[in-house]
């Protein structure tokens, strides 16, 4: 598999977990400063391949539309981001620093998602779905691919779950891996939330994390409020979603907001890693976890567009 974008840093947590082998992969170290540049990459290469509108519209609650401007600058594409009316300072100027023209919309992601489908409607624009679109999801597959050629023994993969995308990117590369080592043509591999990605690696465990206080794919009684990793936030799941996560029976697990903050800190403060909420879910779970995961274990460090006088805010509550 080839990509247009640069691979990410693979780093051991070693000062955080100095007896246990944690690996977080750096997708934060992306240009746009998050690993929705995969994804953006991989859709405009194809798009730029064809003839047509060069107007792109997309639904973000910040790291999407970074992700997408980053490279449409490079293929030469205008777009329109749809965002909540509340996105992050830190996002917000970064989008007006790289020319985007921004909608601004009360709501959560499902409110985004409709406005972007009638602004690329009115506009005859491309619309980017970035949880649904498999030539935006599949760019994901590089993630997995490089977490595999650098840890080939890793036995437990954890990733944040908001959309979806994501967990549909990382899976698809594990499900044509599986199925490319089965032994006739044709046959499938079992499903399962333990994946054999190829003969010559460790049967690998893939756990998918939201937020306790806004869950969208986990089942959950209680009531959602408002999380400090709002790039999780998503109202109505998608049911192509969670039929893969059905099908592969991957468990998603609940963080509270407390636990993320924790984890924020202990990243600064160990390791010198400055992200957002959204990563550092991955983190908080592996720690309160970490007696019953089978190691290696690599995290996915999703992104970093937080500013640092929010993001000491939040380490310091």
């Amino acid at each position: 598999m080839t990509t247009t974008t640069v691979s990410t840093p693979l780093v051991r947590l070693g000062n955080l977990f100095p007896e246990r082998e944690v690996y977080a992969k750096c997708e934060f170290l992306s240009p746009s400063g998050s690993f929705k540049d995969r994804g953006a990459a991989h859709l405009l290469t194809r798009l730029s391949q064809s003839e047509g509108n060069r107007l792109l519209v997309v639904p973000s609650m910040g790291n999407t539309a970074l992700g997408a401007a980053v490279a449409a600058k490079k293929f030469g594409f205008s777009m329109v981001g749809v965002v909540p009316q509340t996105i992050s300072r830190a996002k917000d100027e970064k989008l007006q620093a790289l020319g985007v023209e921004l909608i601004k919309v009360a709501g959560g992601g499902t409110d985004l998602l409709n406005r972007a489908t009638q602004v690329a409607q009115e506009r005859n624009g491309y619309f980017v779905h970035p949880h649904l679109d498999s030539n935006w999801t599949d760019g994901y597959q590089v993630i997995a691919e490089e977490i595999m050629r650098g840890l080939p023994s890793c036995r437990t993969l954890v990733f944040p779950v908001g959309g979806g995308g994501l967990l549909m990117g990382l899976t698809e590369y594990f499900l044509r891996q599986a199925s490319g080592a089965c032994e006739r043509p044709g046959t499938k591999p079992q499903a399962g939330a333990v994946l054999s990605p190829r003969r010559s690696h460790a049967p690998l465990a893939i756990v998918g994390c939201e937020a306790y206080n806004y869950p969208t794919y986990a089942k959950f009684d209680h009531s959602r409020t408002k999380t400090i990793a709002d790039g999780l936030v998503l109202e109505v799941p998608h049911p192509k979603v969670q039929e893969r996560i059905n099908a592969l029976k991957i468990p998603i697990h609940l963080v509270q907001d407390s636990a993320i903050r924790e984890a924020m800190r202990d990243l600064y403060r160990t390791q010198g890693m400055l992200v957002e909420p959204s990563s550092a879910v991955t983190v908080a779970y592996v720690k309160e976890y970490l007696g019953t995961l089978e190691e290696p274990i690599c995290t996915v460090m999703t992104g970093d567009n937080i500013t640092r006088e929010d993001c000491f805010g939040l380490i310091a509550e």
